[in-house]
């Protein structure tokens, strides 16, 4: 399952975190003056705990593809190693984030709870929407659900 963790891969000036499911990182959460961006993970944890996706062209392209469908811009960059990565910047919301991890992960073909699970509720939204429109489709009890897959109060 895709989860949130500290981490202190780049510099200890700054907060850190970072996005990952076993055995790999796949983003890196930054937090400082400037606010809060969100990167692609070019390279392990430190600590061995992590490795870097090893398909990164996949890993980019999926999430310029996430970031575009939010309307968030982005801009590609590389680390001290000549590695390209993208990074944007985010509003900290933890739930958001991680549908957004969960989001990438499906479209580079990684498995876990969390993808399994968006996959669900893109099923149940599918069973349950009118139309191909993509509007939100209520459920019950105030709740919709959104063609992406998030459940949402209204």
């Amino acid at each position: 399952m895709a989860i949130i963790q500290t981490s202190n891969k780049l510099s200890l000036r700054q907060e850190e975190y970072r996005i990952c499911s076993k055995p790999y990182v796949f983003f890196r959460l930054i937090a400082d003056r400037d606010g809060v961006r969100l990167m692609t993970a070019t390279a392990a944890e430190d600590t061995g705990e992590y490795r870097a996706f090893e398909n990164q062209a996949s890993l980019i392209s999926a999430t310029s593809r996430a970031f575009e469908d939010r309307n968030l811009n982005y801009a590609t960059k590389k680390d001290q190693m000549g590695r390209a990565y993208i990074e944007t910047s985010v509003y900290p919301d933890k739930d958001d984030l991680l549908h957004l991890a969960a989001t990438v992960l499906d479209q580079i073909g990684f498995e876990d709870i969390s993808v399994l699970a968006l996959r669900e509720m893109k099923a149940i939204y599918d069973e349950f929407s009118v139309d191909d429109s993509g509007e939100d489709t209520y459920l019950s009890d105030g709740m919709w659900i959104t063609s992406d897959g998030r459940l949402i109060e209204k």
